[in-house]
């Protein structure tokens, strides 16, 4: 009975653990919906987003860490550089996320980006 207890007792830690983590982390897509041609180059197909950490805690700035969804559908990113001399993905940088994509010209797209169970979501039209 003790030994089901202290079993209890460790996943109701490790589980709190990990919901104070996911609610310290927050991500904002700071690109320019504006200006379609900075998000998406039809040359050379990337799609380039900058991400902001605007949580309490810092995150890893690798393509294994962050998941990007064109219209749903999984693209793994190519490249994830930190921007602005930083050294580190802390709260208030901002990354750089390049995903190979081929998308249809003048087009209504939806992308998000998620870290650590926590996505922001953008739409932007492809430069016809």
């Amino acid at each position: 009975l003790i030994t089901q207890v202290d079993r209890v007792s460790t996943s109701i830690t490790d589980q709190s653990e990990g919901v104070e983590e996911q609610i310290e982390t927050d991500i904002e897509i700071i690109s320019d919906t504006g200006s379609p041609g900075s998000i998406y180059n039809d040359t050379d197909g990337n799609l380039t987003l900058y991400v902001k950490n605007t949580g309490d805690v810092e995150l890893d700035a690798t393509p294994d860490a962050i998941d990007v969804l064109i219209e749903g559908s999984f693209s793994a990113p190519s490249n994830v550089e930190l921007t602005g001399g930083a050294e580190r993905w802390s709260s208030g940088s901002v990354v750089k996320v390049t995903v190979n994509a081929s998308l249809d010209p003048d087009t209504s797209t939806r992308v998000t980006v998620a870290v650590k169970k926590n996505e922001d979501t953008i739409r932007f039209r492809t430069p016809a």
